[in-house]
């Protein structure tokens, strides 16, 4: 800090350190971060604290990857696969494995996937990868930093092309990154990468670049065995270069699991000032034979036992015990089925009155992952709470019955996003055959449905003279520096329509009567105005899965193809071959199109331009006093719009209108 200095003195100094991954300066690299998934790294605080072999578990494997990392052995194959069901401790390998190999000065790159999570986008992997050899080689920043600033646009370019750009080439261009080569990038839970076309084109990626030597390193990849990925790697391009390691469940772990136990419920016991044997040896072999040699059933039952709010880890325990009875000789031979019997254990100790509150938090979390991502991640606490009209200390005690399994990560000092530890308990949560009461997508879908229509219907009222309210029950103060490129009330509002439609969409269950009257009832033509501050461009509702999921005397009232030729005449004039279609009924139904170049795709596109979208206001299907009125006028219309057009088409025209009323 003071090199070179000398005869100094400091009189009640302050020293501030700031230590962060930002790169001064460099523009390009800025993006380049923002492009990546920093969550995904294997030293983030998203993932603090990290699955890890404990007390010197595995030790064999462990040594065996590092050996194989390091090229202890002449002809060693540059692409290592290891594989096993959920559940083995594949990332607490991968953990150890990305420790170890970075305290060596070996290891180039790291990802953790996790699909709850949302840390799963093939389109971050190589931006993410690039930005960690920068930190391992810094001269290739000023490359990086050069290239992004020329063409920005290679940060969502197609993976080859990304990885061609921001890899291959930069690494040519620096004589320094010689030192990386044989450095191993680690990709760990590659099953949970969003999409099995984008899985097949990384491995491709990889397996070319390994082939051809265009790059040095090395590639661990951990997985579940899924059939696609091991078709993958028993291509014939590949074998050649692949070595597998399989991570079975099996036995043999037995002992390093209750070494585990031991240690880990002695800590709790020592924290709750229990006496050492409170814990008997029955009951240890208990729970070794309950984890099946899984361990993230033995870390998640740690979790359970410990849990701060409970009536102590004695009561915990015996509630863990009480599972054996519960798991026949057949579900000990089923990974999953046993930790589903856990899961229902955890669920059934949320009392009642919060039981639904608690999966209706689950959903949203689920729903608003994908519009919520990066920088806007923070905001997903945010946007669920006020669906639900949750005050944060309500959100927070709701979510605190279930510290098994997930927990709410703080960002800038509010609750910002919450975090699991395992992508499973999400997949059970979503199977009704594994969850049963408790699935999201079991009651909890009709009553959420019926809940967000009547919050939107809510906002709508409280939105007179054309301008957006929202009656937030939290909002973080960190949104009152929010940016000029959308505002926090048009966020949620966009949030909220997003997840009404992805409900009503849902194909899980049929909409009920009643909620389809509601539905009916949304002031639709309000959409576009409001979400128009929200920073998005448009939002996209399936036509076939909406109309399919309402009863069939609400349909044509909710959501129908328009016949009417005026109605696609008056369609945007950039806009080519398109459906048009009508949301709601007047005066407020909202007139809209098909998204550009998807003709034979039944996809309602709502456009937040004001040139993209008409208001249904005079409804083609009316009583005989509402005809009369309106006679008239329509009469007017018609003729001054068709006034143009041949007599023959006129005619159609006519007729078709006449159909309609």
């Amino acid at each position: 800090m003071f090199d070179g200095a000398h005869d100094m003195a400091f009189y009640h100094p302050t020293f501030v350190v700031n230590n962060t991954n930002h790169m001064p300066g460099k523009q390009g690299l800025d993006k380049l971060l923002a492009y990546s998934m920093r969550g995904a790294f294997h030293d983030s605080s998203d993932r603090w604290p990290p699955p890890s072999c404990h007390y010197n578990s595995r030790q064999e494997l462990r040594k065996t990857i590092t050996d194989w990392a390091i090229g202890h052995e002449a002809g060693q194959k540059p692409l290592l696969w290891i594989h096993g069901p959920f559940g083995v401790g594949k990332s607490a390998v991968a953990q150890n494995s990305a420790e170890a190999l970075a305290a060596l000065m070996k290891l180039a790159a790291s990802l953790f996937f996790s699909r709850p999570n949302r840390r799963n986008d093939p389109n971050r992997i190589f931006t993410s990868i690039a930005y960690q050899l920068v930190l391992q080689c810094p001269p290739l920043g000023d490359v990086l930093d050069r290239v992004i600033m020329h063409n920005p646009t290679i940060l969502t370019a197609a993976l080859p092309h990304q990885f061609q750009e921001l890899i291959v080439i930069p690494l040519l261009q620096v004589t320094q990154a010689a030192k990386l080569d044989g450095w191993t990038i680690i990709l760990d839970g590659f099953d949970e990468i969003d999409g099995i076309e984008a899985q097949y084109d990384i491995i491709n990626i990889i397996v070319t670049s390994i082939r051809d030597r265009t790059t040095p390193f090395r590639w661990f990849i951990l997985s579940r065995p899924e059939a696609h990925i091991q078709r993958a790697m028993a291509a014939t391009d590949v074998a050649p270069l692949l070595h597998t390691l399989d991570l079975p469940l099996s036995p043999e772990n037995d002992h390093e699991i209750l070494t585990f136990l031991m240690k880990e419920l002695q800590e709790i016991g020592e924290k709750h000032k229990l006496p050492q044997s409170w814990c008997t040896e029955v009951e240890f072999a208990i729970l070794v034979k309950l984890a099946g040699g899984l361990w993230i059933y033995v870390s998640t039952i740690t979790r359970f036992i410990g849990d701060a709010k409970s009536f102590g880890p004695q009561s915990q325990l015996h509630l863990v015990l009480s599972l054996a009875q519960k798991q026949t000789r057949p579900l000990a031979t089923n990974p999953l089925a046993a930790m589903d019997l856990f899961y229902n254990l955890i669920v059934e100790q949320i009392p009642s009155h919060v039981l639904p509150t608690a999966l209706k938090i689950l959903l949203l979390q689920h729903m608003i992952m994908n519009k919520f991502d990066g920088n806007k991640r923070g905001l997903r606490i945010f946007v669920v709470a006020n669906i639900l009209r949750l005050r944060i200390e309500v959100f927070s005690a709701a979510c605190s019955f279930l510290p098994s399994v997930l927990f709410i990560v703080n960002d800038q000092g509010h609750p910002s996003h919450i975090q699991f530890y395992h992508a499973s308990f999400m997949e059970y949560a979503q199977n009704p055959q594994r969850s049963g009461k408790f699935c999201i997508w079991g009651d909890c879908l009709e009553d959420l449905r019926l809940e967000v229509i009547e919050r939107v219907s809510s906002v709508h009222s409280c939105s007179s003279g054309g301008l957006l309210k929202v009656n937030f029950t939290w909002r973080p103060s960190v949104l009152d520096d929010e940016p000029k490129s959308w505002s926090s009330s048009a966020l949620f509002y966009y949030a909220m329509i997003s997840v009404m439609f992805g409900l009503c969409q849902r194909r899980a269950r049929a909409i009920t009567p009643s909620t389809a009257a509601a539905l009916q009832n949304v002031a639709f033509s309000y959409i576009p105005r409001f979400a128009r501050g929200s920073g998005y461009p448009n939002m996209v509702v399936e036509y076939d899965s909406l109309r399919d999921n309402l009863p069939p005397d609400f349909c044509d009232k909710i959501v129908r193809k328009s016949t009417n030729p005026l109605h696609l005449r008056d369609k945007p004039a950039h806009l080519d071959k398109v459906h048009t279609f009508i949301l709601g009924t007047a005066p407020n139904g909202l007139l809209c199109w098909s998204r550009d170049n998807d003709f034979t795709e039944d996809t309602i596109n709502i456009s937040f331009d004001d040139r993209e979208y008409l208001l249904y206001e005079t409804e083609t299907s009316m009583t005989p006093d509402e005809k009369k009125n309106v006679k008239s006028k329509r009469a007017w219309i018609r003729r001054r719009q068709c006034r143009w057009l041949p007599k023959w088409l006129r005619a159609i025209i006519f007729r078709s209108q006449k159909g309609h009323r």
